[in-house]
């Protein structure tokens, strides 16, 4: 955890002079500058992205600011967002918290002429041009069939928890409806819904209290990977629950999931590409600031699936952190 408290206060300082001064640091006045403006500064799953961003702004000569609310909370978005329109940004790629909150300030940032796209979490009915992400609601599909496979032949009902983050956010909205509509019908039963507010310690929580206080329970789904940011000893209840044949399947693949892989915590893993949401999504944010034509609004960077056979292969495509 003294890892992930690091990378936290990297983000999270690092974006102190923007909010403390209201202002951005002296640039080139030609240069275009895109935003990047995650759910949280503390959710580690968007650092992925932040590179991709980077390394697209840097080989395209653009200026990229990262910056958000701290925590995953609409409103303290949508005045981060506010901000960026007061600053002429020429663009903004963000990951919503909730579909309709940023609407109206999406649609005052398209009135100032500033290009705004999502990536992660969209805002369907919002006058953003595209989206640059997964397909949520495969990835929930995906991760139900998954545990379907792991199912077969059980007694029914499987009994089965979900974990999200923040109730109400579009993407793991979309994730959760794929999922049960995978499972309809099926010897699978979704059990429960519980939220652990996009927040690594909270989730860890949720999962050690549910899964200790419902002894009948045989599966989990997590739509978001945030208990797996944790160190394995920390989810005790968890490993017990492994050890009686308890199945888990988890949205996300970053380099710290996999060693639940690897210990058998887990028994799949549906990844997403993070680092083509930032690089795809300020590219085509570029193409659009010039003048070019968006022409798909959906843009799907993807999934991989990592399990016991091919984890160790996953893992050296990765960059450790």
């Amino acid at each position: 955890m003294k890892k992930l408290m690091l990378i936290v206060l990297v983000l999270v300082t690092g974006l102190m002079p923007l909010f403390a001064g209201g202002g951005r640091e002296a640039a080139d006045p030609d240069q275009i500058t895109i935003a990047v403006v995650p759910k949280g500064l503390d959710n580690p799953v968007f650092l992925d992205t932040k590179s991709g961003a980077e390394a697209a702004g840097e080989a395209l000569g653009v200026r990229i600011i990262w910056t958000g609310p701290v925590r995953a909370d609409a409103t303290e978005q949508v005045a981060v967002l506010e901000g960026l329109i007061q600053q002429g940004v020429d663009g903004i790629l963000v990951s919503a918290n909730d579909p309709t909150a940023l609407n109206s300030v999406i649609q005052s940032a398209t009135d100032a002429g500033i290009k705004v796209a999502t990536f992660d979490s969209d805002a369907p009915e919002s006058a953003r041009l595209f989206y640059a992400g997964s397909d949520n609601y495969v990835l929930g599909e995906t991760s139900a069939e998954l545990l379907l496979e792991l199912a077969e032949g059980m007694r029914a009902p499987v009994e089965t928890a979900v974990l999200t983050g923040v109730l109400g956010a579009f993407n793991l909205e979309e994730r959760i409806r794929g999922v049960r509509d995978t499972v309809e019908g099926t010897n699978v039963r979704i059990a429960s819904v519980q939220a652990g507010e996009d927040d690594i310690d909270r989730s860890v929580q949720v999962i050690e209290d549910y899964t200790e206080a419902n002894p009948g329970l045989d599966a989990w789904i997590f739509v978001g990977g945030w208990p797996f940011f944790a160190p394995p000893e920390t989810l005790s209840a968890l490993r017990r629950f492994r050890d009686r044949g308890g199945l888990v399947v988890s949205v996300d693949s970053f380099y710290p999931m996999l060693e639940f892989v690897e210990a058998d915590m887990a028994d799949y893993l549906v990844g997403q590409n993070f680092y083509a949401m930032g690089d795809l999504g300020v590219r085509q944010l570029l193409r659009a600031i010039q003048g070019g034509r968006i022409t798909e609004e959906i843009l799907d960077t993807g999934l991989e699936i990592v399990s016991p056979d091919n984890v160790a292969e996953i893992k050296a495509t990765k960059d450790p952190w």
